[in-house]
């Protein structure tokens, strides 16, 4: 299953974006750990990945996030994915 993707914006412009690679019950990390700068995985208090959190989204390449995302278990996104980011 493709992560769901979440975009978070300020002034019209995206600051982040979170690759959800699962829904979590609570929504909520519990630890994080940076993993190919400037990006951060997330996991559960079990300890299994629930996502990719990307700081300032239009300067990280797809490959970046591909590559970061398959070290996390989760599937790679295609530009059409990330369209919307690039689209502002």
């Amino acid at each position: 299953m493709k992560p769901r993707i979440e975009v978070m914006f300020r002034k019209g412009k995206p600051i982040a974006a979170f690759f959800h690679l699962r829904e979590t019950e609570s929504g909520r990390s519990g630890r994080q750990i940076p993993i190919r700068s400037p990006m951060v995985a997330h996991y559960d208090a079990s300890g299994v990945p629930s996502g990719l959190e990307v700081p300032l989204p239009l300067s990280v390449h797809l490959l970046q996030i591909n590559e970061a995302l398959r070290e996390i278990g989760g599937e790679p996104v295609t530009e059409a994915d990330i369209t919307p980011l690039r689209a502002i």
